[in-house]
Parts: C-alpha cells; sequence; structure tokens
C-alpha cells in the first residue's frame, strides 16, 4: 500500500515531456501517451503535457476524441535579445489563446516556461524590466510563468541577477525554473549549485520547478551521461524539508547527495531524510514552494519508486 506521504509528495508532480531528449517523441506520440496515462491507475502523479506554442496549431488537430480536463505547460519560443524576446511572447500568448478558444473546457492551458535571453543578463535593470512586463503580459491572460536563465558558465550569477527580477514582481504569478540535467554530463548542475539555487528559491519566497535528468528516485551515476544524475526524491525531498525546516545550504545539499534509498522514507505521518522530517499535513502547502518537474517519461519514475517498494 502506497504510503498517504508519498501519494501527497509525488501528486501531480510530473509534467510529461515525452517530445523531448532522451524519448525525442514526435507529438503524435507523445500526446497519445499522454492521453494514455489519464487512465492508469498511476495517473495521480501525472501533471502537464509539455508542449511548445508554436506547436499548438498542430496539437489541435490530434485533440478529436480527447478526454475533458487535459492539462498544458506551454514552452516559450524565447530569443536572443530583449526585443526578440518580447515579439516571441507575443505570438506565444496568440497561440495560447486560439488554442484555449478551440477546446474551450476541454483544456487548461495556465502555465508558462520560457528561458530568458543571455543578453538580458548584462544590465540587472533591463532583465528587472523584462521579468516584470513579461510576466504583465502574462498573468493579464490567466497564465502562470516561469522564468530560466541559461544553463552556462555564468549560470549562477544570471541566476543571482534572476531571483532579484523576481522578487521585485513576486506579488504576481512567476516561478524559477530549475535545469537538472540533459542528456550530455556538462548539463547537470552540481549538487552545491542546486541546493543553492533551492535555499535562493526558498528564501526569496518563489515558487520553483524542475526539468530534465530526475527520472530516477535516487541519486545514481548513470553510465549514459557517465555522470551523476540527481534524483527525484533527493531534489524535492530537499525541497520540501527545506522549506518546512529551514535548512541551510549544506543540509539541503547532503540530501541532494545521500544515494542511500533507505535514509529515504515515507509513512502515514510523513516524509523523513535521516533526522529531518516533514509531517504530511505539511506536505501539500510546500508542494507550493517545489511544484513539479518535466520528464520525457512517465514510466521510469513509476518503475523505480515500485522497485524500492515506495508504490
Amino acid at each position: 500500500m502506497t504510503a498517504q506521504s508519498l501519494q501527497l509528495f509525488m501528486s501531480r508532480i510530473i509534467d510529461y515531456a515525452g517530445m523531448y531528449p532522451p524519448a525525442n517523441l514526435s507529438l503524435e506520440d507523445a500526446f497519445r501517451n499522454f492521453v494514455g496515462y489519464q487512465t492508469s491507475p498511476d495517473s495521480w502523479m501525472l501533471s502537464r503535457f509539455v508542449v511548445p506554442a508554436k506547436r499548438l496549431t498542430h496539437l489541435s488537430d490530434l485533440m478529436a476524441g480527447s478526454p475533458d480536463g487535459l492539462t498544458f505547460t506551454t514552452l516559450g519560443r524565447g530569443g536572443a535579445n530583449a526585443d526578440e524576446f518580447l515579439d516571441n511572447l507575443r505570438l506565444d500568448i496568440s497561440d495560447i489563446l486560439a488554442f484555449r478558444k478551440a477546446h474551450g473546457a476541454q483544456v487548461t492551458a495556465d502555465m508558462f516556461e520560457v528561458a530568458l535571453p543571455a543578453s538580458a543578463f548584462d544590465d540587472q535593470y533591463a532583465l528587472n524590466d523584462l521579468v516584470k512586463q513579461s510576466a504583465e503580459m502574462l498573468n493579464i491572460n490567466g497564465l502562470t510563468v516561469f522564468f530560466e536563465a541559461p544553463f552556462n558558465a555564468d549560470w549562477q550569477a544570471h541566476t543571482d541577477k534572476l531571483f532579484y527580477a523576481l522578487r521585485k514582481v513576486k506579488d504576481k504569478h512567476v516561478g524559477f525554473k530549475l535545469r537538472t540535467g540533459g542528456v550530455t554530463a556538462d548539463a547537470f548542475p552540481s549538487t552545491e549549485q542546486v541546493a543553492w539555487a533551492i535555499a535562493e528559491a526558498r528564501d526569496s519566497g518563489i515558487p520553483m520547478k524542475c526539468t530534465a535528468g530526475l527520472h530516477h528516485p535516487i541519486r545514481h551515476f548513470n553510465d549514459s551521461v557517465q555522470t551523476k544524475m540527481h534524483g527525484l526524491l533527493n531534489v524535492f525531498g530537499a525541497g520540501l524539508l527545506a522549506a518546512e525546516n529551514g535548512l541551510s545550504q549544506e543540509q539541503i545539499q547532503s540530501i541532494l547527495e545521500d544515494e542511500t534509498p533507505k535514509n529515504f522514507v515515507f509513512d502515514e505521518t510523513g516524509f523523513a531524510w535521516k533526522d529531518l522530517r516533514v509531517a504530511s499535513s505539511e506536505i501539500t502547502n510546500a508542494r507550493q514552494f517545489a511544484t513539479s518537474f518535466g520528464s520525457c517519461s512517465f514510466d521510469e519514475p513509476r518503475e523505480d519508486l515500485r522497485g524500492l517498494g515506495l508504490l
């Protein structure tokens, strides 16, 4: 029997991103999977379908016969500079509004994710303005937005600037998107970087979501990418415990680095890592901070959880 704390921990946590690496499915195949997962006994773990805004017109052609109540998170086109970013954002919003109009109550498309242009981080004031203007454009159209800084050598400095900009508009529906992996070793942030980001988001009062590299529960070395991959229980366990227990960055990093499954305990009263604990009654609230993660696989996380005896 699945512990109540695990059900709360994993509830609607997986945004299905089957179109993205390493799965790289066609839109047709990925959407077919998503619709099929709706009737799975594990559908309680499934959240939104991840789709680029520019593919929504094509997705509309696939919607016939789909069940009502499907939810979507849309990826923006982005841009090389602020002007191109805003021009593309207007296109993204237009695509989303047309998709909503075409399908009405059948769909909920209320989440938006986008990477900001690297050039936007050259000037803090210009970045603040870009984040504010973008958030207002999206919010007025019923969209919550998660902003991402490009993952490169300047990622931490840029993300620090992004958090400053997000704090200026945190009364709006804005959040931070943390990239936790990819298909090459250099796409994975270190545990120190992830711990810093979790602590900074927590201290800023900014909700966060993750993407990539979290389709296995526990941190481990992965042969295909020749590096250690972050575990979803590590990252979200650290996020929930940090939110409810005021953990230091060093404590968060210790959770992220733990490769021992038995240290992650779910029972009817709560979730625990070693001697740190979050009660079941607090998990739902903490999940407002650590919201969801994008995964190209819905099968691997649940199969691994079964392998650990948690499902």
